[in-house]
């Protein structure tokens, strides 16, 4: 029994280290303003610096435009979360994967 029980916790913990990590960074920060472009991208400043930019192909773009202008009317944060781990609030950013009212 002991080593049926040792036997399946070494396979789960072989399994979870096989699994990708969640590479990710997330931002929290006012929304300071936001530019429309002619050319259909959305540029989001955020308070203390950093911006965040969607391309106008992003199939989520008019879900951040809401959330954005949301947030912005009832002058809370936002949590914007990039694709890349360990990047930078300050920066501006394109690489967009996600955004949240907390």
């Amino acid at each position: 029994m002991f080593t049926r029980l040792k036997a399946a916790t070494v396979a789960l913990v072989l399994m979870a280290a096989a699994s990708p990590a969640a590479a990710y960074t997330e931002c929290q920060a006012k929304v300071l303003g936001a530019f429309y472009a002619q050319e259909g991208y959305i540029w989001i400043n955020l308070e203390g610096g950093g911006a965040f930019v969607v391309d106008k192909t992003d199939p989520n773009r008019e879900a951040y435009l809401s959330i954005m202008l949301t947030a912005r009317a009832q002058n809370k944060p936002i949590i914007f979360r990039m694709a890349k781990d360990n990047g930078v609030c300050t920066a501006t950013n394109y690489d967009i994967s996600g955004m949240w009212l907390p």
